[in-house]
């Protein structure tokens, strides 16, 4: 991955061989590169990219965060048919200004796109192994029981760059010292376990696809702001890893990755969310109780996994905000709040769902 001169004002990015977690460095000195050039518009080229991982869309939705405070405009270039239908999906189409060979853009000159053109470039396979179909809306044809199901049929997937709050980037992680387990092995651990390793008030119902990309989980919590039923959509999956990604009205917008990999003789059990409040009323839940609440759904999953493994507990957390700014463009988000939805819909069932956490926080006694 190197930055190139295209003209005096424009740089190209060429992105090659596989976009992942790895990948974060090099895009992000490659983006202070550019600023030092004094370039004001960088193209992206994904001609020579054989796969994007989820984590490596979580570093491209990054770069653009950095790009906006740089005032540097982002392009990009060389994408298959299936990689615009995921720059679709995870909302990148917004803030990267998409084209092909054969498009014309009132922000490029005649000389930047021949320019573009005329580089020798080897073909990647832009492979899209692990990623969900695309969808403009999650339709719900599978409702498992004990599920409210609210807040999902006709809802769009929405990622970070849709959603209102401040972006913030999550990490926990569980060192595993187990020779036996290779990181394949306890992501499908985790996969296996996902839903037992909840919270007491949280209800995870997935449907008989699993984790598994396109499938949806339902999910009815009691949170510090009132009982809300929502879910997620699973937006990719591979051995070490799966991602799923939120809905419109979930109190994040954006997508959470777990991973497993190899690192200095153990595994490194990770869990990462990229992810802001999607709209005001949740921007203030979440900094009165939300943000300690989605710690500690994740924290304890940490400590489940540990446990089921047999390990001493070793769960860590670090935090900072790659967008430190509200989106208040996006604030008719509140629309699709699914606090607000649930409570209304479902004032019958508050008083059981209620009974149901306490029951599961007392191992049913």
């Amino acid at each position: 991955m190197k930055l190139s001169n295209l003209t005096n004002s424009t740089g190209v990015i060429l992105i090659d061989g596989v976009l992942n977690a790895e990948s974060e460095q090099l895009l992000n000195k490659s983006i202070d590169d550019a600023v030092q050039k004094g370039f004001n518009k960088v193209i992206l080229d994904f001609r020579p990219v054989d796969h994007i991982n989820s984590l490596g869309v979580s570093n491209l939705v990054k770069l653009t965060a950095i790009a906006k405070k740089k005032s540097i405009k982002l392009f990009a270039y060389g994408l298959s048919k299936r990689y615009r239908e995921l720059f679709a999906l995870t909302s990148l189409s917004d803030v990267i200004n998409i084209m092909d060979d054969n498009e014309k853009s009132a922000l490029l000159t005649g000389d930047e796109i021949n320019n573009l053109k005329k580089m020798k470039v080897k073909s990647g396979k832009q492979s899209d192994a692990g990623w969900a179909p695309y969808i403009e809306k999650i339709k719900v044809t599978e409702r498992p029981e004990g599920a409210l199901v609210k807040n999902m049929d006709n809802r769009r997937p929405q990622g970070q760059i849709k959603g209102f709050g401040k972006m913030w980037q999550k990490t926990f992680w569980l060192m595993i010292d187990k020779p036996e387990f290779t990181p394949k092995d306890i992501i499908v651990k985790l996969m296996q376990n996902f839903v037992v390793f909840q919270i007491p008030e949280n209800f995870f119902y997935p449907t008989s696809k699993g984790l598994t990309p396109g499938a949806l989980v339902f999910i009815d919590s009691k949170t510090p702001g009132g009982i809300v039923s929502t879910g997620i959509y699973v937006l990719y999956v591979d051995d070490t890893s799966f991602t799923y990604i939120t809905p419109q009205g979930h109190p994040e917008a954006g997508w959470i990755t777990f991973s497993a990999k190899e690192e200095e003789g153990k595994i490194r059990l990770q869990i990462q969310g990229l992810v802001r409040a999607s709209d005001p009323f949740y921007e203030i839940a979440y900094a009165l109780a939300g943000q300690a609440f989605q710690e500690k759904i994740w924290l304890n999953v940490l400590t489940q996994m540990a446990k089921h493994l047999g390990i001493e507990d070793n769960g860590q957390m670090v935090k900072y905000k790659p967008a430190n700014s509200c989106q208040w463009g996006k604030i008719g988000n509140i629309w699709y709040n699914a606090q607000i939805r649930t409570l209304p819909l479902n004032i019958t069932k508050l008083v059981p769902l209620s009974r149901k956490v306490k029951e599961k926080a007392s191992g049913g006694n």
